[in-house]
């Protein structure tokens, strides 16, 4: 039997062989098998790993004074290995559909480039979420960063491709500048950068101390995980991206930040079961729920299929910090039943988003290689030449709408249920801030299932709109393989979620466990409180007795009928064409009046007349509807306007002249002295 640790190392090996080979290829298939093929094995040996650690094998490895005064330390339990088989399962997907999708690079780019940035990027992940000390855990968050970084501008060729790169650059670093704070925090208190140090004593440390890390650490990783408002980046990266790349950033990659915030509170700060820190959750729960609402809302208007889905990462990060902050809430007034339930919920759709986000970025991406647009005003009657990739991508669509039989619904279920039994908190105040911050729960659901019906309804349903559809075919069969590897996951973990519920039960040690494999959502205290039940097979059986019922009344009652055979959309009339059909912009058009508040909509109509002084008889009327987003105008462009001014004149003291330079040392060392004069 092989130990984790050979395993474990195995890993790391074919990652890295896999970025060496990249370098040696270049071009054709085999090209792409030694690109793609070790990172599927070792995507697939990092599943195995994942489900030995949680079968009760953890590891602990290190290396004494790898470098001078820190130790190599890995630490994989319960946690590590539930967020390393999520990186397992979607990479595995990714990596399989890379073997059809990367073909297009071998004409246009150095394939050997992307292939070595792509298996280091998985690589760095899952080292972030093994390592055991501070120092290499930054050092593998950077190499993650910088992959990354290097991915979003591969197509640096296109217009702004390179500007996203630089912001996502930027931000992310204005993360990593508050994980170290926090991280030197902790060291200050233990002399020690490991992590086992700061479970270890994080419990005697100052009040002050523990929320400061807190702090800290919730902005750090939340601008990772991309919380709004520190969201900027990953609606302009994602969509830069290549879209295999953005279905491992999106499904992946954003849940480190969410792993960081897990092992913050879980973990280092020694958080305890004490009102004291019930404001922790509420913070998350106030910027969960933000984050939902404000995600669903631009996601809803948008006209860019990669920029959509990723508005709805911010969307679905919000709902997963929703039940995260729960959890801590009702943990700080020792409601150990309720606090398993907001954590389970929390935890079940981190890993629904990573299947359904991972499968959706694919779908998109198969019709961005086939269409060459990402404008889904461009596209329609996709479903007619790419069938297989409309079905895989409904059923990713459906799953993240929240509709049952599909995972979606399982984990916004049990958040609702968590919400619900808030009113047990024992506080007012609570309660109220609570309920208030949750209202936009509901509102978030609505507007998401809003959004998936325009986004496969406009792409792949009605007439096309462009020469775009003209002569498209399927995606090729790896492509295919790749997403209905994750479409089946969506509904294993749907139809059968005591899976998903038993899974993060072992990876947390939770002691409230499902009652049964056919009775999934329900949790239990050993006092026998239970919370709202369904049964998920019991549902499928219900909707597929339903549907039975209606196909049959509507066989029998309807009796025969004349059968009239028109074009799809031409409501019967065969008369239509696709000038007429309802547009993205259409059908987002009374949110963007109801909440305006946020986009500022300004509309442009330019007419063309007959003859230059008839102004009566039209010609053309081309109507343009214009958004803004407020945080970009707001907040963020003020702040680069005033480090530009600020800069501008700093530049000014750059003179060119030898004197001046030497003058600025002099003044330097003069107030250095003054300092340590002053101080002694």
């Amino acid at each position: 039997m092989i130990s984790n640790l050979i395993l474990f190392q195995v890993i790391v090996s074919l990652f890295l062989g896999g970025a060496m080979l990249s370098l040696l290829s270049r071009s054709g298939k085999f090209a792409r098998s030694m690109i793609f093929v070790p990172s599927m094995a070792g995507s697939a040996l990092t599943i195995l790993f994942s489900i030995d650690v949680l079968a009760g094998k953890p590891l602990s490895w290190a290396i004494p004074n790898m470098i001078p005064f820190f130790n190599f330390e890995i630490l994989v339990d319960g946690v590590s290995a539930f967020f390393m088989l999520i990186i397992g399962i979607v990479s595995f997907a990714v990596s399989l559909y890379s073997m059809g999708y990367s073909k297009e690079y071998e004409i246009t780019k150095r394939i050997s480039a992307f292939g070595f940035l792509f298996n280091i990027f998985i690589l760095s992940m899952f080292l972030v979420v093994g390592s055991n000390n501070g120092f290499f855990f930054l050092v593998f968050w950077e190499l993650m960063s910088l992959a990354s970084f290097f991915l979003v501008i591969y197509d640096h060729e296109k217009e702004g491709n390179l500007k996203s790169g630089i912001t996502y650059l930027v931000m992310t670093h204005f993360g990593t500048f508050f994980i170290v704070v926090s991280f030197l925090l902790g060291y200050v208190q233990t002399g020690n950068f490991s992590f086992d140090s700061l479970r270890n004593s994080s419990s005697s440390f100052p009040f002050l101390i523990k929320n400061l890390m807190f702090v800290f650490a919730f902005l750090g990783f939340g601008t990772k995980a991309g919380m709004v408002p520190l969201h900027t980046w990953l609606p302009q990266a994602h969509p830069s991206a290549p879209s295999n790349v953005s279905s491992l950033m999106s499904a992946v990659m954003i849940k480190i930040g969410i792993y960081g915030l897990v092992r913050t509170v879980l973990d280092f700060t020694g958080f305890g079961a004490s009102p004291d820190y019930s404001w922790w959750g509420l913070l998350m729960v106030a910027a969960g729920s933000a984050s939902a609402l404000i995600g669903v809302l631009y996601a809803v208007i948008e006209r860019d299929i990669k920029r959509a889905l990723a508005f709805s990462s911010i969307e679905n990060i919000g709902i997963i910090l929703v039940g995260f902050g729960l959890s801590i809430v009702f943990a700080s007034y020792h409601l150990v039943s309720l606090s398993v339930l907001a954590l389970v919920a929390s935890m079940y759709h981190t890993i629904n988003h990573a299947v359904f986000k991972g499968l959706l970025f694919m779908g998109a991406g198969s019709v961005v290689y086939a269409t060459h647009t990402k404008n889904i005003e461009d596209l329609g009657g996709v479903i007619k030449y790419m069938p297989w990739t409309a079905l895989l991508f409904l059923i990713g669509a459906v799953s993240i709408a929240g509709l049952p039989p599909f995972n979606g619904f399982v984990s916004e279920w049990l958040t609702l249920q968590a919400i619900l039994s808030s009113s047990q908190i024992p506080s007012t105040v609570l309660q109220i801030s609570i309920a208030f911050a949750s209202l936009p729960f509901a509102l978030t659901m609505g507007i998401a299932a809003a959004t998936f019906v325009k986004l496969f309804g406009i792409t792949f349903l009605s007439r096309a709109r462009s020469k775009h559809v003209l002569n498209i075919k399927e995606v090729p069969r790896n492509m295919i393989a790749g997403m209905s590897i994750l479409a089946a996951v969506c509904i294993l973990l749907g139809v059968i979620p005591f899976l998903g519920i038993s899974l993060i039960s072992t990876a947390f040690h939770l002691s409230s466990q499902p009652s049964s494999p056919f009775d999934a959502i329900t949790l239990q205290n050993t006092a026998g409180t239970s919370f709202a039940n369904l049964s998920m097979p019991v549902v499928l059986i219900i909707l597929s007795a339903m549907a039975v019922a209606i196909f049959g009344f509507i066989r029998v009652i309807g009796g025969k009928t004349t059968k009239t055979i028109c074009g799809t959309w031409d409501c019967g009339f065969g008369s239509l064409n696709e000038r007429m059909e309802c547009t993205a912009t259409s059908l987002s058009q009374p949110i963007r009046a109801v909440f305006r508040v946020f986009f500022k909509p300004h509309n442009e109509t330019n007419k063309e007349f007959f003859g230059q002084t008839n102004q009566y008889l039209v010609k053309t009327i081309k109507f343009n509807s214009v958004t803004k987003n407020i945080f970009e105008e707001n907040l963020y462009q003020p702040i680069v306007n005033s480090t530009l001014f600020v800069l501008d004149r700093i530049h000014k003291i750059q003179t060119g002249k030898v004197n001046s330079y030497l003058l600025y040392i002099l003044i330097t060392a003069v107030l250095l002295l003054l300092f340590v004069r002053l101080n002694h």
